[in-house]
């Protein structure tokens, strides 16, 4: 499924958890993007059980094709560790999205569900960008987060932060596997990217 891109004004849009800056990288960071490395940043703030995660890292394919297939929800449970449904349920335009979401959590609790609104913007350098914020959840009291995708040295540089406020007495127990999990989702989300790009490339049979 492709969903057409258009323009959105940011600033009818409030994400007030995250912090969304135009300065993607730092020298040190583009250092070790360029050695093929992933960079992850983990950011604790006051008062929140859960880190802010970034992951940042480099991907083949142009920013426009690497968002078209991330834009496949339904897809998303067949990649993304723990995910047990992902469904597209309001199309409010054709930038702005909710999407039912089930995943797999640890003891006691089996699955949690929550519903986001996403919205998908581009910028005149050819970065683009969805982002997410909860509608409604049953485990959850907030999920703030992004994927951006920017044309970078003839590659695209990708940079995915997440914030999750959880609303359970557990929660603190499961702290320190957060930005691991992130990364790990952001591994499959780059390999998933990466064949199917590339197996839409190939000539027909």
């Amino acid at each position: 499924m492709k969903i057409k891109i258009s323009i959105l004004l940011s600033s009818l849009f409030l994400f007030p958890l995250l912090s969304f800056s135009a300065d993607l990288i730092t020298p040190a960071e583009k250092l070790e993007l360029d050695k093929g490395v992933m960079v992850k940043k983990i950011k604790w703030k006051k008062g929140y059980v859960w880190p802010e995660v970034t992951i940042l890292t480099l991907l083949k394919h142009s920013p426009l094709d690497n968002l078209n297939i991330f834009l496949e929800f339904n897809d998303h449970k067949n990649y993304i560790p723990d995910m047990l449904k992902s469904k597209i349920i309001k199309k409010i335009s054709p930038s702005q999205l909710h999407v039912y979401v089930e995943m797999s959590v640890p003891w006691p609790v089996k699955k949690s569900t929550h519903v986001t609104n996403n919205l998908v913007s581009h910028d005149p350098d050819g970065s683009h960008t969805l982002k997410w914020n909860l509608v409604k959840a049953d485990m959850i009291k907030a999920t703030d987060g992004y994927i951006l995708f920017s044309p970078y040295e003839g590659k695209t540089l990708l940079k995915y932060v997440s914030l999750i406020v959880p609303n359970s007495s557990f929660a603190g127990l499961f702290k320190n596997r957060v930005a691991t999990d992130v990364e790990k989702a952001v591994i499959e989300i780059t390999k998933h990217l990466e064949k199917k790009i590339n197996s839409q490339a190939l000539p027909p049979k």
